[in-house]
């Protein structure tokens, strides 16, 4: 019996990542990723169970993380001070250069797949932050939920945008996002 090798698990998902990420996971086969791999269709099959577990497999740890940077821990949740998103926006461009083709996939890839709701779910999650800690809530007098919905969906869909086209300058990554989370959330307390 052949004993599994780290390296041929490297390149399946190696392999797999990329078919995901150009295929999307639809129309994804093994039978590509196989090639990809240069191994057989039936080796893929001594490491991951199928498409379903390869796919946990790449993305188990980016969810993971995602969720942990939604539930960031701000220091004064009242005001978001300049402080504060310089912090939120490092630990998310960290988050994201260490994850850029898992989250990607994650974002664009996944239609067919049990993650195809991640994007809605990443904005209630939001949203709910965004009620909590910046009191955006029904409890609020004056405050409509709508304005909480509508500000997680600017802050998922205007993120995702950057790191769709920030075009590799880390830098510029790191900018763009302090600069869209000031315009976004920054002294938000003050405006409401």
């Amino acid at each position: 019996m052949q004993v599994p090798k780290e390296e041929i698990k490297k390149r399946i998902i190696e392999a797999a990542e990329e078919e995901f990420l150009v295929s999307g996971y639809r129309h994804s086969s093994m039978r590509s990723i196989a090639q990809q791999a240069g191994i057989t269709v039936g080796n893929i099959y001594s490491y991951f169970s199928g498409k379903d577990d390869l796919l946990d497999n790449i993305l188990q740890s980016t969810i993971e993380q995602l969720r942990k940077l939604v539930f960031i821990d701000i220091c004064d949740k009242s005001s978001l001070s300049m402080q504060s998103i310089t912090y939120i926006t490092e630990v998310i461009t960290k988050v994201f250069l260490d994850n850029r083709t898992q989250f990607l996939i994650l974002m664009k890839s996944v239609a067919g797949s049990k993650y195809e709701n991640i994007k809605a779910e990443l904005i209630e999650l939001v949203k709910q932050r965004l009620e909590n800690d910046l009191f955006l809530s029904s409890s609020k007098p004056g405050s409509d939920m709508l304005l909480a919905d509508s500000l997680a969906l600017a802050l998922i869909e205007g993120i995702i945008n950057i790191f769709n086209k920030y075009g590799g300058d880390e830098v510029r990554l790191a900018n763009l996002l302090n600069k869209f989370l000031l315009l976004i959330i920054g002294d938000i307390q003050k405006r409401l």
